[in-house]
């Protein structure tokens, strides 16, 4: 009971303190936030470049913490930098070492016996927490493909938009670029700026794009639009092989679709057998008890 009263003593002590320091905090102004976030628009990566995130940068160079090629293409996909990524596992590092050590301070605290236990769980939960980050980024790696997918083909109508409207191929990819601020639209339209200031053809930056992003239909859309440019006026042909990525795409999409339901329909059937042997049970082991 005494611990017990500590505990909420010290929780609720946290709380008090929490309110006045809220209460006393003084307030942000409207402009001064805006004016924030102007600089961090503008600025993009290389404002928060002195942060947390830049620490955790210059911290895995120091160290030379491992980082694979995988990893490198996952973090662009999601539009995500080393620092960020590293931030996260020393979170759930701090997460994995700290949880069990705050118990064992509270035990210690409380006059109660400490074991070796909470340090061995502080390694394990250490060891595990680091790896959390690598998990969460592979686990997401079939979204951001079916994301990267699906905005690679609302680039290809945007293109044939362009196209029609009368402008060159390089300007309709690059207009089309810049539509949107999401990563692929931006790597797509730094690779455009960069062919542009070097003076060079553009589409061997979209063939870079569509294997740094593991989407080989830009690769096939930068073949056709180079044709295009070089006056071999396939409009249509643009147009149609749009049309004939899409339909696939779909078709993909359908596909796994169908997949996934045959899934569920066998989980389905389960409880429907169950049921049907609950019922059928009884009345067999009456007959074979007759």
């Amino acid at each position: 009971m005494i611990g017990a009263a500590i505990v909420s003593g010290m929780v609720a002590g946290l709380g008090l303190t929490l309110m006045v320091r809220g209460l006393f905090a003084a307030p942000v102004r409207l402009g001064d936030a805006l004016a924030a976030l102007e600089r961090r628009d503008t600025a993009g990566p290389a404002a928060t470049a002195g942060g947390v995130e830049g620490v955790a940068g210059r911290l895995q160079r120091r160290l030379r913490l491992p980082l694979t090629a995988r990893q490198q293409q996952l973090l662009l996909m999601q539009g995500r930098s080393v620092g960020d990524f590293f931030v996260e596992k020393l979170v759930w590092t701090g997460a994995g070492v700290g949880l069990p050590t705050v118990w064992a301070a509270t035990q210690w605290a409380l006059g109660n016996a400490v074991g070796p236990a909470p340090l061995a769980a502080a390694l394990i939960g250490g060891t595990l927490g680091y790896f959390v980050a690598d998990v969460r980024l592979r686990g997401g790696a079939e979204q951001e493909r079916r994301a990267a997918t699906d905005g690679i083909h609302t680039f290809f109508d945007l293109v044939v938009l362009e196209r029609l409207a009368n402008s060159s191929a390089a300007q309709a990819a690059a207009n089309a670029a810049a539509i949107s601020g999401a990563p692929l639209f931006q790597r797509i339209a730094v690779g455009l700026e960069r062919a542009r200031m070097e003076q060079t053809q553009p589409w061997n930056e979209l063939r870079d794009v569509a294997r740094e992003w593991n989407v080989p239909e830009l690769a096939d859309f930068a073949d056709v639009m180079q044709l295009e440019e070089q006056g071999a006026g396939l409009a249509e042909v643009l147009q149609a092989r749009v049309r004939e990525l899409r339909d696939a795409h779909l078709n993909a999409q359908r596909a796994a679709a169908q997949e996934a339901s045959e899934a569920m329909t066998l989980w389905m059937t389960i409880p429907a057998m169950i049921l049907g042997l609950a019922l059928l049970i009884p009345p067999l082991l009456t007959l074979l008890g007759t």
